[in-house]
């Protein structure tokens, strides 16, 4: 794969979610985390960085809502509490977690 294809699929997933998020439907947290999940592997395979997708993410957002992300937020603080999920826990290992 290079990254123009990985790119448009990026765009392409971002569109789906974000039709989905518009038209009143919570998006599934495994549709999400699918996302995140490829944009990482993105990252990790050096095609891509986390910036240019940002810009895909704010583009993406803007054509579909005629908002930046930070415009919809204010707009809708609730939608968003799922978004900002603190994953810090996670960085230790389960072992060291136990208690």
């Amino acid at each position: 794969m290079n990254k123009e294809s990985f790119m448009k699929e990026v765009e392409r997933r971002f569109i789906q979610l974000f039709k989905v998020s518009k038209s009143g439907h919570p998006i599934p947290p495994v549709e999400r985390h699918r996302l995140q999940g490829f944009m990482q592997a993105g990252v990790f395979m050096e095609l891509c960085n986390r910036s240019e997708l940002n810009e895909v993410m704010e583009r993406t957002h803007l054509e579909i809502f005629r908002k930046t992300i930070e415009q919809r937020k204010v707009d809708a603080p609730i939608s968003w509490i799922y978004e900002e999920t603190d994953y810090s826990p996670y960085e230790t290992p389960a072992y060291e977690r136990r208690t």
